[in-house]
């Protein structure tokens, strides 16, 4: 200690020493809350939001208030960083709103459709069996969802192995045999001569690609912003020869589900379609359900309107639709299109990654195997000029 500092009174040491414990206590306190904001979620996850209706259906089943039953599931471990998400639908009910008002305030999480069938719910009193409806239905489509997922990662997982082993021996192995031979002067095949200058471009432009590829990606989000680009982007993806009628297939089981749930809930042809748009993804489909609105409402029947957009109907959803009409189960229709769709998605998911996984299995062989053989025919040249 200095002489400045030791002249010092020791309650003022003491009293600057705790001014200094205070400050790291509170710059730590900030770096904590810091973290924690950071870590918080703004919105509910799918599987979040599916154990949140579940849970809360039981519990009002059981007797259990709605406030009350949203305190408790704040309290769960499972739902600890949508914490504030749920506290904020309890507040809100305890000060008189209702549930599906307080939904309606984080659309980010709650879709339009969700909400209006938790409404209808809470208009006729059966909210438990509509939440445990919405429950099971998420849960379904979350199980197909997951299917597709598990069946697509496989050829995505060899796509990216792959990649990485022919990086590996074009930015490494390729360079220092390229060396060797160099140096022992041994005459290189036009392969070899290939190979070395694919490897000597791909490490000296390889991060600029890269950065490249970063650039096309943001590009590419950013033109998705525009309504007029991304329809152009749907359309053109809906007519690809091998991913457009499972693209097709996904975007039209998105409406049927949409329109089973709300009209199973009470809701008209023509409400339905109007709520049912915004649970579309892709934006051409979307763009048709709007004209299926406009001329159900003009007073059209449901399956004409439908026959003239058959590019993205299949035949099978049209005849469906035509027989749910005669026979005035239009909700009955639309549950059978649910399976046959999903029954599709599945299919053509098998199908497609039947044939991607042998296509790419082969491809990443082939291109292995020729960077080999670049590497290893000089080798032979030179054994064979030294056993001469």
């Amino acid at each position: 200690m200095n002489a400045r500092a030791s002249a010092l009174p020791a309650s003022a040491r003491r009293n600057r020493s705790g001014a200094g414990q205070e400050g790291w206590l509170a710059g730590f306190d900030d770096l904590r809350k810091s973290l924690a904001k950071w870590m918080r979620r703004d919105h509910l996850s799918s599987a979040d939001i599916t154990f949140l209706f579940r849970s809360l259906a039981t519990l009002v089943d059981s007797g259990v208030s709605l406030p009350k039953s949203l305190g408790a599931l704040a309290e769960e471990r499972a739902m600890e960083r949508s914490q504030h998400v749920v506290k904020d639908l309890q507040r809100r009910l305890e000060n008189g709103s209702s549930f599906s008002a307080a939904l309606q305030t984080h659309p980010e999480t709650f879709d339009r459709v969700t909400v209006n069938q938790i409404k209808v719910g809470e208009r006729t009193g059966a909210l438990a069996s509509t939440l445990d409806h919405i429950a099971m239905q998420r849960e379904k489509s979350g199980k197909l969802r997951a299917e597709v997922t598990k069946k697509l990662a496989y050829p995505a997982m060899l796509m990216l192995v792959g990649s990485g082993v022919i990086a590996f021996l074009l930015g490494y192995v390729v360079p220092v045999f390229e060396e060797t031979y160099n140096s022992a002067k041994v005459p290189l095949p036009g392969v070899t001569r290939l190979m070395i200058a694919v490897g000597a471009f791909a490490q000296s432009y390889g991060p600029w690609l890269l950065l490249g590829l970063a650039a096309l990606a943001f590009l590419f989000k950013k033109l998705r912003e525009r309504d007029n680009v991304a329809l152009a982007m749907d359309q053109w993806m809906l007519r690809t020869p091998l991913f457009g009628p499972w693209l097709r297939n996904i975007a039209v089981l998105e409406l049927i589900d949409a329109l089973t749930n709300l009209m199973g809930s009470g809701y008209t042809l023509v409400e339905s379609l109007a709520e049912a748009r915004t649970s579309v993804s892709n934006r051409a489909v979307k763009l048709c359900v709007r004209d299926l609105y406009a001329g159900v409402d003009r007073g059209e029947r449901f399956s004409r309107t439908v026959e003239e957009h058959a590019d993205l109907f299949p035949p099978m959803v049209s005849q469906l639709i035509i027989v749910g009409e005669r026979t005035g189960n239009l909700l009955n229709a639309a549950r059978h299109i649910q399976r046959h769709l999903e029954d599709e998605i599945e299919r053509k998911a098998n199908a497609l990654v039947g044939f991607i996984e042998p296509a790419l299995t082969i491809t990443l062989a082939a291109a292995v195997a020729v960077i080999l053989l670049a590497i290893y025919l000089p080798m032979f040249d030179m054994i064979n000029t030294i056993g001469a």
